[in-house]
């Protein structure tokens, strides 16, 4: 059965922050932000967003917050 991937439990729904984080990087690129306007709405520094972006930073959890706020 190589190949076939199978649905998650329905009971499974924990999300790791860095689910949530690239979940956050895909809408990010997908949707052409611009780094200084989303780093302006989240109240960070474009050079922490940055480092987020790229994975080499995770947010804490306030942070995330707003990042999934925004994503909606």
């Amino acid at each position: 059965m190589a190949g076939i991937k199978y649905a998650p439990k329905p009971y499974d729904k924990s999300v790791t922050v860095l689910e949530r984080v690239e979940y956050f990087r895909h809408w990010f690129y997908v949707t052409h932000q611009k780094r200084g306007a989303v780093a302006i709405k989240l109240d960070i520094n474009a050079k922490k967003l940055n480092r987020i972006l790229m994975l080499e930073q995770l947010p804490d959890e306030e942070l995330l917050t707003r990042m999934m706020e925004l994503c909606k």
